[in-house]
This record gives structure tokens, C-alpha cells and sequence, in this order.
């Protein structure tokens, strides 16, 4: 029997990825089924779990997939000389006034909390990483002041995170009074005003 390399376990894996990608796109990223996702797929009901044993897993690995992404973004342009404080507020504002459907995914994976006990220890585990890769880059923003110092950095995240998952579900369920770009936007406005340290660093070549 020819043994199976680490690289044909990766592009199953990252077929099966694919697949949920597309069929959530497809349904406004608000849920998919199984069957939806193994015909999408290609692959059948045996080979979808000896990859994620729920799918709340897959959802859990999309969610970090997307995250991960975001991180990189925003440590590339650190690297590049940008105060990280001023590329974090911008990935805020770019969440808040951009088209939600991301948000939407992620509120519709969380909105299963109440589901069966596999659900809710995968979001609390998302929830959980959520906090521990995004803190250290807002250690940074207070280190160079752009932040509040006073701040406690675990809780800033958690709470931003909680405030995009409302705006999440609210879309998903197409219930704005206003609007998400509204709403998000006054969320900019409010935030601002206790995030930011009293006098942020300027940008070095910037016009006094």
C-alpha cells in the first residue's frame, strides 16, 4: 500500500479549505452543509473527517487561516517602518467600513455556541487564539505610545473582538437600523477616543 506523504495529507486538507470557502461565498458566508461541501469537494464522508473530526473544526481552521493572514499583514508593514499603532487602527478601520462579509463568517461560526459541546470549545479556542496573537501587537502600539499605556492589552483585544462579532451577527441577519458601515464607523469614533495615548507619535517625515 503506497504510503501517504505529508504533502498529498496538505492538499486534501487545503482542498477541503477551498471547498467551504466557495460554498460559503455561495450562501452569503452564513452556513454550509456537509453534503454541500463533499460534493463541492470532490471527496467523500470518510476522508472530510480523517481531516477535521467536526465541522466546527473546519470552521475553527478557515477562521485562523483568515486571522493569520491579517497578522502577517500587519507585522509586514511594521517591518517596513510603519508605527504599528497606526497599522492596527487602520486594520480596525479598513473591519468596520469595509464590505463585512469576513465578519459575517466569523459571526455565523460563533453563532453556534449553543450548539453541541464540540462548538463551543472550538470558538472558545478561536476566542482564545484571537487574544494571544493580537495582544503582543498591541503591547507594541502602547510601547511606542501610540496606545493608552494603561490599558490592559488581553482585554482590548477581547473586547474589540466581541464588538466585531455583534457587528458580525447583525449583518448576517440583515437587522441594521442604520448600517454596518454606520455603525462601524461611529465605533472608530468612540474608540478613538479611549484607545489612543493623549499624544501619539507622529509619523517620521510628516509636516508639523
Amino acid at each position: 500500500m503506497p504510503k501517504v506523504t505529508a504533502e498529498h495529507k496538505e492538499g486534501v486538507r487545503r482542498r477541503i479549505m477551498d471547498a467551504a470557502l466557495i460554498c460559503l461565498e455561495r450562501n452569503g458566508y452564513r452556513n454550509l452543509t456537509t453534503r454541500e461541501l463533499l460534493a463541492e469537494a470532490g471527496l467523500s464522508v470518510g476522508t472530510f473527517y480523517n481531516y477535521f473530526p467536526t465541522k466546527e473544526h473546519l470552521y475553527e481552521a478557515l477562521a485562523e487561516e483568515a486571522l493569520a493572514s491579517d497578522i502577517d499583514r500587519i507585522r509586514h508593514a511594521a517591518a517596513e517602518g510603519v508605527p504599528i499603532g497606526q497599522v492596527l487602527l487602520g486594520f480596525l478601520r479598513d473591519l468596520a467600513t469595509s464590505a463585512p462579509t469576513g465578519t459575517i463568517a466569523m459571526a455565523t461560526f460563533r453563532s453556534r455556541v449553543n450548539a453541541e459541546p464540540e462548538a463551543r470549545q472550538a470558538i472558545a479556542r478561536l476566542n482564545r487564539w484571537v487574544v494571544d496573537e493580537f495582544s503582543p501587537l498591541v503591547e507594541q502600539a502602547q510601547a511606542e505610545g501610540t496606545l493608552a499605556a494603561e490599558l490592559d492589552p488581553r482585554a482590548v483585544v477581547e473586547l474589540l473582538d466581541i464588538i466585531w462579532d455583534g457587528l458580525g451577527r447583525r449583518a448576517a441577519t440583515d437587522t441594521f437600523e442604520t448600517s454596518y458601515r454606520e455603525v462601524g464607523e461611529a465605533m472608530m469614533r468612540l474608540l478613538l477616543c479611549g484607545l489612543l495615548a493623549e499624544e501619539p507619535p507622529r509619523p517620521a517625515g510628516l509636516p508639523d
